[in-house]
């Protein structure tokens, strides 16, 4: 990929952390903490398919190996993120989409086998998690406040 081209990348991937980042400061604040909190997990659960969704990309393009494997495999942070934001209560939530980006970002890296990749999503996963411990804080203090 060329350099500009990179460029793009980092710039709209650090814009698409800021979603994450806007809605954990302002509903630590104890701004609109339902509604954020909801957009917060929908958006996670987005952008993890998102990151599944490269790897079906780069199926598609013939760029991995084991494609029937890869192709399983990168649905997994759709489902989980589904699932987690359907069925578990928002603070168990938190915790199972930060742990998979934890997680996915190690399968991730190693896959697409980029150095400006490895470079980016490092630190990115970093920010993104750390805005779910945040939620997670918030969550957490709520319900011990309310009980």
């Amino acid at each position: 990929m060329n350099e500009a081209t990179i460029v793009t990348a980092n710039r709209l991937t650090w814009a698409g952390v800021v979603p994450f980042l806007a809605t954990a400061i302002i509903g630590a604040i104890g701004w609109w903490q339902q509604p954020l909190l909801q957009v917060f997990l929908v958006y996670s659960a987005v952008i993890l398919s998102f990151l599944g969704g490269i790897h079906f990309g780069l199926v598609m393009a013939d760029k991995l190996a084991k494609p029937q494997g890869s192709l399983i495999i990168c649905m997994l942070p759709a489902l989980v993120g589904w699932g987690a934001v359907v069925f578990l209560p928002a603070l168990w939530a938190l915790v199972v989409l930060a742990i998979l980006y934890m997680l996915w970002v190690k399968y991730d890296v190693r896959r697409v086998g980029e150095k400006w990749y490895e470079k980016l999503r490092q630190p990115v996963t970093f920010v993104v998690a750390g805005t779910h411990f945040l939620w997670f804080i918030t969550v957490a203090t709520e319900l011990r406040v309310g009980a």
